[in-house]
């Protein structure tokens, strides 16, 4: 092979003296390989740059776990790069790189390369950009490969549009400097270059919905998150529309440019609040790049830095989809920066702590906490792996409700009535059951008498349900009762419930709460004996109350593939006892129920209703034998069809909404997904506080979280500031729980609603969602004062003023019609006497309020101080 004509038909090397073409053929040599051979290996110290003249190298990573290797991806373009990876500190390969074709390559020692590249920043520029632009198609092909997460933010848009910048951009040079100096991408730049950077740079304000960066559009500019929230989201070539990432941290790149004006954005960003960003024009950033060609050749070699990051956490998240284990792909996220890590990283504890259901919420604490307050590092990582595990997230929020539901029915008082337990208990498991994704086909075929007979298919318990002292929830039936009946009839079902064994000492407790008919078990369970008349007379009253009444025939549980098992008479023997108020049975088929939340779909299919006689003489001993029998490969079928569903609704989720169908696979609850981080920030900052006295609670959004001089205010009346970045009313409400009542405040001061209203929520709904915090303070917190502090009207939100306005009405009216409730009205404070906002009371972002405007709310508020501060 001719070495020096292969090195010449490079674009890079273009207008190369001949000295420095010299060099680096002198310098180059070239490889061969046979089918199956090696060329590197991952975490070998990446001594060189390859460069493939014909053949095919698979690209591959291997778990020290499993001792397994995973293929991620395939080169066989010539003169595409590998091992590019060890251009990164600490320069080493991130993956194994095998022949499976005869192959042979071109090859640089790096660091004698680096030198070469040093002496000439033309070709360093060209060398980069070709590497840069080579790599991008490796990324493109994994995430190709990828499917969508059933947590899938770019879903949960009602409405996108692009970004409309209405007010002058902005230029504050020491918060931008600020910003830079924070971003992990600017680490390598000096002061200096920072600082060009920065007067070069302004400001945007985009509302939720708005599309900062558009796939497949031409790169405009440099964008950077101050803050707020986005989503970025990838289209594949099948179409399929996948979340690759979420991103709240300030100074995170979310999209970038380069010299060559005909690149595109890889991916879409979706503002999912309002958030501000920094943005650097194409124009302003290659007239920089003029101006300073060694500036250019840094940048280029942070791109290279930020797509090896990208390429790290998109092969690991489908690592973790085609070995159906995120623990594995975290681990290795984790190993692949060892040797940067520090020892002591905390982040060394998540992958132990994630291979239990117990410890999996600490495993979150751990990556939130490095996210917050980590090393630049420690926040990159942590990043990485909170993408990987959306799913397992997504469980352990299922999980912790789970383990809210048990705590709240046992910590009940005894005397509470059973319908009232019940009815608890099903709101709870709604809210549980809206973490996961699951489709309910065949609502029609409900009868309409609520005093009827379900059966349903019994599934075994997934092992990750199980709660830390062993309960496990029959997750099946749980789901009937609140998805399936009580949202028919107003009502949950009452079940058949078999007593506990001396290992379950949990079991009985719990369900007695709920009132429901006991069995010692169905084999004792057998004629003219007590218990039997017992079990048929209490059915028959919960029938005849025209309460829903469920069983498994079955009367043990079985796998989704085995599942129904033999059916007994028991439940045909309680319809056959009814006699003129015979009861219509409603055959429910179950799938999936037996399996991990993650990455699942609980299927529920509702089969038309029957009454025994209509299908044999239940008197009849020998046809009452042969039709349990019959009935049995019958209901086979339907649990087919379940799981047949199932996979249906998995390759086409779209599907989930047709007319018969209830389903949240399109809309399933992003509360968790959008606002996690911000509250555990929020947890973190208060695990050390303490106050004399029970606090007086500051609940709401950031307008409430960035109250200037606070403490200062505050703090010697037992204030604390309980809000969270971004938060809605939606999102208060369901956080409530968890961030207000473990400091079991004395009085309650809310501010919320301007985020909902941004979000195109009218006035009514936002009045909705006050009602449902009131109702939850009136549960949990009897009778404290609770102040509503009015709604602001922002700059950037003056378009929406009117319902505002509108909505401070109804909620000034919504506190009269309660005892102990103030509405204090803070709105007017930041309007002129000619009815216009004053915008010298506001941040730069034209949405936040600064301290002047502070200043005037604390003092307002004072005016009410023995109303809020009351002991």
């Amino acid at each position: 092979m001719d070495i020096t004509k292969q090195i010449h038909a490079f674009p890079f090397m273009g207008n190369v003296s001949t000295e420095l073409m010299t060099s680096l053929v002198d310098l180059a040599s070239t490889k061969t390989l046979t089918v199956g051979e090696v060329l590197a290996k991952q975490f070998e110290v990446g001594q060189y740059i390859y460069f493939l003249i014909e053949g095919e190298i698979a690209i591959s990573v291997p778990l020290q776990d499993t001792g397994k290797s995973y293929n991620v991806g395939l080169i066989n373009k010539p003169l595409s790069p590998i091992g590019w990876s060890a251009f990164r500190h600490p320069s080493r390969y991130a993956t194994t790189f095998t022949a499976t074709k005869s192959s042979t390559l071109i090859l640089w020692p790096i660091v004698e390369l680096q030198r070469i590249l040093e002496t000439d920043l033309v070709l360093a520029n060209r060398f980069l950009q070709f590497v840069y632009e080579e790599s991008l198609p490796i990324l493109t092909d994994i995430q190709n490969q990828t499917r969508p997460f059933f947590s899938n933010e770019s879903l949960a848009f009602e409405e996108t549009r692009p970004l409309v910048t209405t007010e002058k951009p902005t230029q504050i040079i020491k918060d931008a400097v600020n910003l830079l100096n924070y971003a992990p991408f600017c680490e390598t730049f000096t002061q200096a270059e920072i600082h060009t950077l920065a007067k070069q740079s302004t400001t945007l304000l985009a509302h939720q919905g708005d599309i900062i960066s558009q796939q497949d559009q031409p790169s405009d500019g440099l964008y950077l998150l101050i803050k707020g929230k986005v989503v970025v989201s990838y289209q594949t070539e099948t179409g399929d529309i996948i979340t690759t990432r979420s991103i709240s941290r300030p100074g995170t790149i979310l999209a970038w440019t380069t010299k060559n004006a005909s690149m595109k954005n890889r991916t879409s960003i979706i503002s999912s609040r309002d958030s501000s960003i920094l943005y650097i024009a194409q124009k302003d950033l290659l007239a920089i790049f003029e101006e300073n060609p060694k500036f250019s050749v840094k940048y280029l070699y942070r791109l290279i830095w930020l797509i090896g990051t990208h390429l790290l956490s998109a092969r690991m998240r489908y690592l973790s989809q085609i070995a159906n284990d995120e623990v594995l792909a975290v681990s290795n996220v984790i190993e692949q920066n060892a040797a940067l890590l520090p020892v002591s990283s905390p982040l060394y504890k998540v992958s132990e702590l994630l291979k239990s259901a117990i410890t999996t919420d600490e495993a979150f604490g751990v990556l939130y906490k490095c996210l917050h307050f980590g090393c630049v590092l420690e926040r990159t990582i942590a990043g990485m792996c909170l993408d990987i595990l959306k799913d397992l997230q997504r469980e352990n929020a299922f999980y912790r409700h789970l383990q809210n539901v048990y705590d709240t029915i046992n910590n009940l008082p005894k005397e509470t009535p059973a319908l009232d337990a019940r009815r608890l208990g099903t709101e709870l498991f709604k809210q549980a059951f809206q973490q996961v994704p699951y489709v309910i086909k065949g609502l029609e075929n409900l009868p309409k008498k609520a005093g009827s007979l379900f059966i349903y298919n019994h599934l075994l318990g997934s092992p990750t349900n199980r709660l830390p002292n062993g309960f496990r929830f029959s997750m099946d039936a749980q789901f009937i009762s609140a998805m399936v009946i009580d949202n028919e009839y107003g009502v949950s079902g009452q079940r058949v419930v078999r007593r506990s064994k001396e290992s379950e000492f949990w079991r009985d407790d719990f369900y007695s709460r709920f009132g429901n008919v006991f069995i010692s078990s169905w084999d004792s369970l057998t004629k003219d004996t007590p218990e039997y008349d017992s079990f048929i007379q209490q059915s028959q009253t919960t029938l005849r109350n025209n309460f829903p009444l469920m069983i498994s025939p079955e009367g043990q549980s079985f796998s989704t593939s085995q599942s129904p098992g033999p059916l007994l008479p028991h439940a045909f023997e309680i319809a056959a006892s009814m006699g003129a108020d015979e009861p219509w049975i409603v055959p429910v088929a179950v799938a999936n129920f037996d399996k991990r939340a993650d990455h699942n779909l609980y299927t529920v299919i509702v089969k038309p209703a029957f009454k025994l006689s209509s299908r044999v003489n239940p008197a009849d001993k020998e046809a009452l034998a042969q039709f349990l029998i019959d009935y049995q490969a019958e209901y086979k079928g339907y649990v087919d069809e379940a799981v047949n569903l199932s996979r249906e609704i998995h390759q086409y989720p779209i599907l989930s909404g047709q007319n018969g169908y209830r389903s949240n696979v399109m809309g399933l609850n992003q509360i968790d997904v959008e606002f996690e981080s911000d509250v555990r920030e929020l947890e973190f900052h208060l695990a050390y506080q303490e106050y004399k006295e029970r606090p007086v609670a500051f609940f709401g959004s950031s307008t409430m979280r960035l109250w200037h001089d606070f403490a200062q205010h505050f703090r010697d009346k037992d204030g604390i500031n309980l809000g969270f970045g971004g938060a809605t009313l939606e999102a208060c409400v369901y956080y409530f729980e968890r961030i207000i009542l473990p400091h079991k405040p004395r009085s309650l001061v809310i501010y919320a609603g301007d985020n909902d209203i941004g979000n195109q929520c009218d006035s009514n709904r936002v009045i909705e969602l006050y009602i449902q915090l009131l109702e939850k303070i009136d549960r949990h917190l009897t009778g404290i004062p609770v102040t509503l502090i009015s709604i602001k009207c922002s700059p950037a939100r003056k378009a929406m003023r009117g319902t505002i306005e509108k909505t401070n009405q109804q909620l000034k009216r919504l506190a009269k019609t309660r005892p102990n409730t103030r509405y204090l009205d803070l709105f007017t404070l930041l309007i002129d006497k000619n009815g216009e906002m004053k915008e010298n009371l506001f941040e730069n972002d034209k949405l936040h309020i600064n301290h002047k405007a502070y200043d005037l709310w604390t003092e307002k508020l004072l005016e009410i101080e023995s109303f809020v501060f009351q002991k």
